[in-house]
């Protein structure tokens, strides 16, 4: 598995785009007053006090001062690299000093990124490299909405909103993909809450959220199912020529699977179109943001549904991890998760 600490070059990029980003921050309710919004982008940012508070008091979220700011000028994304073995869901890890170990790696700078994908590149791994619309700094500083999120549809606002909280709620160093994992069930069962509470006053919203979750459910099936079919390849012990000729047959078929399918929302319907990227560490990263999902689902049902009863015991997780050889998996943890007697 590859390691990389991010160097200084990274350290001050990664500095000075944060300081960007946090030195133009606006109250949201003083944002309103003077930025010249657009009529959909202040609908837009007026419900965020809502999202948070609902996030907060009904899911038990931790209370955080995120987002209760917005930076009006900052209408960029931060570029998410990551990168694969080309024959193996192997992927290349970067350490961090406070985080830990991840698969990815974020930078302010496009150029700065496909740099970084160059590099990788030529050391043979498989890149992917996306935009990602927000991030969390753990509580480390009091992160602001970017004026490009008013871009988005309400559930998506709503879901990312919800999906960083919980990672303020709830960190284990060095687990990339169950934080992932645990922040995305969290924000998806959030969101569609969030969503049902306000049905009757956005039922367009809500109408536009279950074709949402349609596709995304029919989306996740299909690439857990790519996902196997890859697994079941690389532990078959065949040649690595043999092992990339017929993942790129699986490739292959699947887009043509894929294309077949009916889906509600174009999105959906071009996310494995013949110019996207279909690759591992595309593959590698649905693996880091949706594992375990059942072992998630499990857990909440022992819980009775009771979703603030859930996250208020996966609070104690992190300390029940552990160190070094008693470390614990945290997936197993979550098995043994229970409600108090």
């Amino acid at each position: 598995m590859g390691c990389l600490l991010p160097g200084c070059a990274y350290i001050a990029q990664a500095a000075q785009g944060q300081f960007r980003l946090l030195a133009g921050r606006v109250p949201i309710e003083e944002a309103l007053e003077t930025v010249d919004f657009t009529d959909e982008e202040r609908e837009l940012l007026g419900w965020v006090p809502r999202i948070k508070s609902f996030g907060e008091a009904v899911v038990g979220l931790s209370a955080t001062p995120n987002y209760e700011t917005i930076n009006p000028d900052f209408d960029d994304v931060v570029w998410n690299v990551s990168a694969c073995a080309r024959d193996r869901f192997d992927s290349h890890i970067y350490r961090y000093p406070i985080v830990g170990a991840l698969p990815y790696i974020g930078y302010f700078d496009k150029a700065d990124a496909l740099e970084e994908q160059k590099k990788l590149q030529a050391l043979g791994w498989e890149t992917w490299v996306r935009p990602a619309g927000a991030y969390s700094t753990l509580g480390w500083f009091k992160d602001p909405l970017w004026r490009s999120m008013l871009k988005w549809d309400l559930d998506r606002l709503a879901n990312t909103v919800l999906h960083e909280l919980a990672h303020s709620t709830l960190w284990i160093k060095g687990e990339g993909r169950f934080n992932e994992s645990f922040a995305s069930f969290v924000g998806d069962e959030a969101e569609r809450r969030f969503l049902e509470s306000i049905r009757r006053e956005a039922p367009h919203v809500w109408t536009k959220h279950i074709d949402r979750e349609a596709d995304q459910a029919a989306y996740r099936l299909f690439m857990h199912r790519l996902v196997r079919r890859l697994e079941a390849l690389y532990d078959a012990g065949l040649s690595t020529r043999e092992v990339l000729e017929r993942k790129q047959q699986l490739m292959d078929q699947a887009r043509r699977d894929y294309g077949q399918m009916e889906w509600r929302l174009a999105g959906y319907e071009a996310a494995l179109g013949p110019d996207v990227v279909l690759n591992n560490a595309r593959l590698g990263q649905f693996r880091v943001y949706n594992t375990g999902s059942e072992v998630f689902d499990e857990a909440l049902e022992r819980f009775g549904g009771d979703l603030s009863a859930f996250v208020e015991a996966s609070r104690d997780l992190p300390s029940l991890v552990g160190r070094g050889s008693n470390r614990k998996d945290p997936y197993d943890l979550l098995k043994a998760l229970k409600p108090p007697q």
